[in-house]
């Protein structure tokens, strides 16, 4: 993920915005329910005070979802592949 010090992107994202980036067009409606799910799963909560999502933790939280971010080299080499 890009350093978000150094973009111009707001960090705090509506629902619209969100829905967007994660679903595209034709899906948006979709996001209401789709996010109810997920946030029982862990998905950041709307914050009360800006009425919008931290988009840095709802990637977050998508990225570790499809196991992105935890990726972890193996310890010893396993072997010689055998493709026959």
């Amino acid at each position: 993920m890009p350093n978000a010090a150094n973009d111009n992107n707001p960090l705090y994202l509506p629902e619209a915005s969100i829905a967007q980036r994660v679903l595209g067009t034709k899906s948006r409606t979709q996001w209401g329910a789709l996010a109810a799910v997920w946030e029982r799963e862990g998905l950041p909560r709307i914050d009360p005070m800006t009425g919008c999502r931290y988009w840095p933790a709802v990637r977050a939280f998508l990225d570790h979802r499809h196991g992105l971010g935890a990726a972890q080299l193996p310890a010893t080499v396993d072997g010689a592949e055998n493709w026959s």
